[in-house]
């Protein structure tokens, strides 16, 4: 695993250590240099609206082009749009300066192929090599933004959704979390025949995700009752993530988007294999339930770059996340929450539906107990605790699952089942959390 790159670029403290000025300088040089776009292709460069992001990219982009880099500058973007416009865009790569759902203080650089997928494994190894090696660079101005990029972003999002004005006679209310689709969403569904409110979509450059966006729904649905409109809309800072409200108020996360956009594509004929992919997070329940259609799941772990390969490797076109991270292959490379809102509320609408009937998710109860142990050895090599796991997989009789793993941060296991017995799940828990303890605590 890479010692700078997380599952999702850059990330930390913006100004300090990765987000340092000396450390981005270099990364933008060794860009240029590790990706062969000295002298090449221009490389798409946007971000979010938070106060550090475009000082962050004024130093990137300064030593990219001093290294012999070409930069096209869309200033505030989400993401997904620099995913979308990468696609045939005649660029050599992208660059997002985004912390997606963290809050302001935090920045993150995330490096996008010129397909508008993640940057491959080997690349980002070997940008790591190089950047404790290069010297200091020089420094060329940012250049002034395209501003033809959100137009061109918008058009393709309204041609994903069809012909017409599908949500037309609709009120929706939309949340953008104060983040980089400010403005873009609420065009977006307008121009798709919505009437639309919106709260959370005034950035200021500190208020980006803070107590509203897909992380924090509740604002939207009670202005949805208020209001009375037939659904709403949130997104998280960097505009990748989709959580919807329905008429009533309740959440809809990305467990219920994938078994209605999951359930729609199989009507349709458009479910390779029938098959969806879901991290090891999502709900049994949604197993369940899409079982219960023929559907068949294939679980991944947890992140949106794990979800692609998964989809790739399972020729899987839906996959996703419960925070609402969801990627249709029919459409894109990676998560967009303007497309996955869009397209879920445009299928209610063509159906005659009410946003409650997208989704008939019964959840399964959940147990999760976190163990300290003195060392992380695999399970596999715990006899006593592979014969509590085994034991809980045989009483739970294909109800349930349950789920070992490690903490990637902290020296902890962690015991989640889920199941359709409160008070069971919670007994086969505390008996595999003891035979962890017993043999690591």
């Amino acid at each position: 695993m890479s010692t700078l790159f997380g599952t999702d670029g850059i990330r930390g403290r913006a100004f300090s250590p990765p987000l340092d000025k000396e450390t981005v300088r270099r990364l933008g040089a060794v860009v240029a240099e590790v990706l062969g776009l000295q002298s090449g292709p221009p490389l798409l460069l946007a971000g979010d609206t938070r106060a550090s992001t475009e000082t962050l990219a004024r130093w990137f982009a300064g030593s990219f082009q001093a290294a012999g880099g070409r930069v096209t500058w869309g200033g505030v973007l989400p993401t997904p749009a620099v995913s979308q416009l990468l696609r045939g865009g005649g660029y050599g790569a992208g660059v997002v300066i985004s912390a997606s759902h963290n809050p302001s203080c935090d920045n993150g650089i995330k490096v996008l192929e010129p397909t508008g997928e993640k940057l491959a494994d080997t690349s980002e190894r070997q940008i790591e090599a190089r950047i404790a090696t290069i010297g200091s660079t020089g420094d060329i101005a940012l250049p002034e933004a395209d501003r033809s990029l959100p137009e061109r972003y918008l058009e393709l999002l309204v041609a994903s959704v069809g012909q017409g004005r599908p949500l037309a006679g609709l009120h929706l209310v939309v949340d953008a979390a104060h983040g980089a689709a400010s403005g873009l969403v609420e065009q977006l569904l307008e121009r798709l025949g919505a009437r639309v409110t919106s709260i959370a979509s005034a950035p200021d450059g500190t208020n980006i995700n803070a107590g509203c966006g897909a992380t924090a729904p509740a604002k939207l649905a009670e202005r949805v009752l208020a209001e009375q409109a037939h659904g709403g809309l949130a997104l998280d800072g960097d505009a990748d993530r989709a959580i919807l409200v329905d008429e009533t108020g309740t959440v809809l996360d990305g467990d219920d988007i994938l078994l209605a956009w999951a359930r729609q594509l199989a009507a349709d004929d458009r479910l390779p294999h029938r098959r969806v992919v879901a991290t090891v997070m999502s709900n049994f329940g949604l197993e369940r339930a899409l079982r219960r259609d023929g559907l068949d799941l294939r679980r991944c772990a947890v992140g949106d770059r794990w979800v692609w390969q998964a989809m790739r490797q399972h020729d899987a076109a839906l996959g996703g996340e419960q925070s609402g991270h969801v990627i249709c292959a029919h459409h894109g490379v990676s998560g967009d929450g303007l497309l996955t809102g869009s397209q879920l509320v445009a299928i209610a609408a063509r159906r005659g539906l009410p946003l409650s009937r997208l989704s008939d998710l019964e959840r399964f109860p959940q147990v999760l107990l976190n163990v300290p142990v003195v060392r992380k050895t695999p399970f596999e090599d715990l006899p006593s605790v592979l014969r509590e796991l085994a034991d809980a997989e045989a009483r739970l009789q294909g109800r349930g699952r349950v789920l070992l793993r490690y903490s990637g941060t902290e020296p902890l296991a962690r015991v989640m089942i889920e199941g359709e017995d409160a008070a069971q799940i919670q007994i086969l828990a505390e008996q595999l959390a003891a035979a962890i303890r017993r043999t690591l605590g």
